[in-house]
């Protein structure tokens, strides 16, 4: 039976129900009103939000159902207390709560409003230690630079019971593994001044003893200790066991690593306890799925993987990996190159070469690469050097790859090339095989607090490269890249990201377009600029491929440049309060493709913003990402042979030498863009 109700009044009835669910409700409790809102008034230096969460009255929240929250004049008095203490702790000993006003609207809702005289902020006026004993002039200088207040910064109270765990950090890291400190704050009220008295009690300086290893069964205890690189003798640091920890859960052969210190006793001699947990040595995984792109499909894709942690003995890792899908470019409606792509490589990492904290990585691997412009096969070799501490990692290399069986699937390109139009440079030293040989060295900083999902903390990293002989090249390349991430509170993360590249030619040939394609910088796509499809964006050759009309430009194929450049930042905020582990994104790709390397602040970025959302899961976020570029750089296909002169446009207004880019794209994977 059909509904008889015009569908105008229908929207409207839904429209008043969603309201009526979104009101603020409005009936008292046990003759206590409904508290609407918590205002403050001069507080220009602490948030409202930060007081009210400091706090226990609390307004009605929430948007498509209120939780009703009752006004109690009782507790608010207890309340002021709790916002003046704060202020207390944030060094404002002058701040008092002025005026308090109860506004209530029609329905008897209270909204509360609280004015505040913040007062002087109390500024530290001199800072003195008490009890030095063994400690040194020198010593104390440096532990005294990390404190984070120093003579003349605003006082807060935070701040001071952090400065007295940093004392007893930078004691522990000078030897003294007993040490203790107090300390005595006054505050002059006339001058609002802080007078800080810390008073230290270093203790004896002690020196490691010996290093006892528990729960290794299958590893040799030696290999262990190797690993740790503490040795007996050595002053006693804390940063030296949280190293050997990092050390020793980087050899790959343990599911837990814990380093601590033996009880201490009289003598001041420290003794190492190592307890650790054995993963499996070898364990074998295989996975099955796919990858869908605009321009490109692989399905399905099958991956084995196998691991052995202690090959051949001395806990060297052999790590042997196969990718093989079926891929379709640009997709399976209308394939124009298609085939077996693959990727097989074997690993093998020595673990504490010369050094604790050295390995040594050698690898080799084949593959068969099918993309929207190029096909290739590829076999590589490769050793490197790894020296990781801390948050530290630097990695020289070595690398040599063999290019073959390299192929343009569109034919018409291909004969433009061999007509020696302008795209004759375009893999001319790689049709139909090429040789690269180069160098690299990679340094890597990283503060995150994780790696799958980051939500404080930095990133950077400088990678370069540069040819030698035998090879087909001859060019330099630098890359460094920078990312941050800052907590939004309780609410998201605010994550931004800048990367900069330049394939830098030499020799006699300086045409951009002689440079590898493998080494070429390509935008787009899902961790780039997520306005374009993968490989999208930059520099493209036409195509004639699939036309009936030999004299014009129907397609066109990314060949990708020799700078590049990128500017992103995204706020991600939780929304579980809708459902549970999901997130809502919003974020602005900035960024540029060009043929030759140009300086990060010259040029026009193409600016991409977009929306995104979340669904968080345990492997990472499974990620959907829509994106519009505001300003899409046209470019011109020149005249080659009998074809005409074209351009890539995002409108083209039926114009018929113009191939249309769509300004906008979408992407669906695994794990945050950075």
């Amino acid at each position: 039976m059909r509904s008889s109700l015009d569908p105008n009044l229908r929207a409207a009835i839904v429209l008043c129900a969603i309201l009526a669910g979104c009101a603020t409700p409005s009936t008292p409790f046990e003759g206590r009103p409904v508290l609407v809102a918590i205002d403050f008034a001069g507080n220009h230096s602490i948030k409202s939000g930060e007081l009210r969460d400091h706090i226990a009255s609390q307004p009605t929240s929430g948007f498509f159902s209120k939780t009703a929250r009752y006004y109690d004049p009782d507790l608010f008095e207890i309340d002021k207390k709790r916002i003046i203490r704060w202020y207390n702790e944030k060094g404002f000993y002058e701040a008092k709560i002025t005026d308090m006003r109860e506004e209530r609207d029609d329905k008897g809702r209270v909204r509360l409003v609280t004015t505040i005289d913040e007062g002087r902020r109390a500024r530290v006026g001199a800072i003195d230690y008490q009890g030095q004993g063994p400690l040194t002039n020198d010593e104390l200088h440096d532990i005294d630079d990390q404190l984070p207040m120093h003579k003349g910064d605003s006082f807060d109270e935070d701040d001071y019971e952090k400065s007295k765990d940093v004392l007893v950090r930078g004691m522990k890291e000078h030897g003294f593994a007993e040490a203790r400190d107090s300390g005595v704050v006054e505050v002059n009220t006339h001058d609002a001044s802080a007078h800080i008295t810390y008073k230290l009690e270093p203790g004896q300086r002690y020196r490691f003893g010996r290093v006892l290893v528990y729960g290794a069964r299958g590893v040799p205890v030696k290999e262990i200790i190797q690993a740790a690189g503490i040795d007996q003798g050595d002053i006693f640091k804390p940063s030296a066991l949280e190293l050997a920890q990092q050390r020793i859960y980087n050899l790959g052969a343990f599911a837990a690593v814990r380093v601590s210190l033996e009880p201490l006793g009289e003598t001041p001699i420290a003794a190492v306890r190592i307890n650790v947990r054995e993963a499996p040595f070898q364990t074998t995984r295989f996975g099955i799925g796919g990858q869908v792109e605009e321009s490109r499909w692989e399905v399905p894709r099958l991956r084995a993987e196998y691991t052995n942690r202690n090959f051949l003995g001395g806990l060297r890792r052999l790590e042997l990996a196969s990718t093989i899908g079926y891929a379709f470019v640009p997709n399976i409606a209308q394939s124009t190159s298609n085939g077996i792509a693959t990727l097989t490589s074997a690993q093998l990492t020595v673990p504490t070469v010369f050094f604790p904290g050295l390995d040594f990585v050698s690898r080799a691997e084949f593959a068969r690469e099918i993309n929207f412009g190029f096909d290739y096969d590829e076999v590589a070799a490769r050793g490197s050097l790894v020296y990781r501490r801390g948050r530290h990692s630097i990695a020289p290399a070595i690398n040599f790859v063999r290019y073959f069986k390299v192929d343009l699937p569109s034919a018409d390109l291909q004969t433009l090339i061999n007509k020696g139009g302008p795209n004759l440079a375009l893999l001319k030293n790689c049709i139909p095989s090429c040789n690269l040989t180069y160098p690299e060295i990679r340094y890597t900083y990283d503060s995150r607090d994780n790696v799958l999902e980051p939500t404080v903390g930095f990133f950077a990293t400088l990678d370069l490269q540069q040819t030698l002989k035998p090879g087909s090249f001859t060019y330099f390349r630098v890359e460094p890249e920078i990312r941050g991430y800052m907590p939004l509170g309780k609410y998201g993360v605010l994550a931004a990201r800048a990367q900069y590249g330049a394939l830098i030619l030499e020799g006699s040939d300086q045409n951009p377009l002689a440079s590898p394609f493998t080494q070429r910088f390509f935008g787009g796509g899902q961790s780039f600029q997520r306005g374009y499809a993968p490989l999208q964006q930059g520099p493209k050759v036409g195509s004639t491929s699939g036309t009936s009309i030999p004299q014009q430009y129907t397609g066109y194929i990314p060949i990708g440049g020799n700078g590049s450049a990128l500017i992103a930042a995204e706020a991600r905020f939780y929304t579980d309060f809708i459902l549970k582990h999901t997130a809502f994104v919003v974020f602005t790709d900035a960024s540029r493709i060009t043929p030759k390397p140009a300086l990060p602040w010259q040029g026009v970025l193409e600016v991409a913003p977009g929306i995104g959302l979340r669904y968080l899961t345990p492997f990472g976020p499974i990620r959907v990402d829509v994106g519009y570029v505001l300003n899409p750089q046209e470019q011109i296909l020149p005249a080659a042979g009998n074809v005409q002169q074209t351009r890539v446009a995002s409108a083209c207004n039926q114009d018929p030498a113009c191939t249309r880019q769509a300004p906008w794209a979408y992407h669906i994977t695994l794990g945050e863009a950075f």
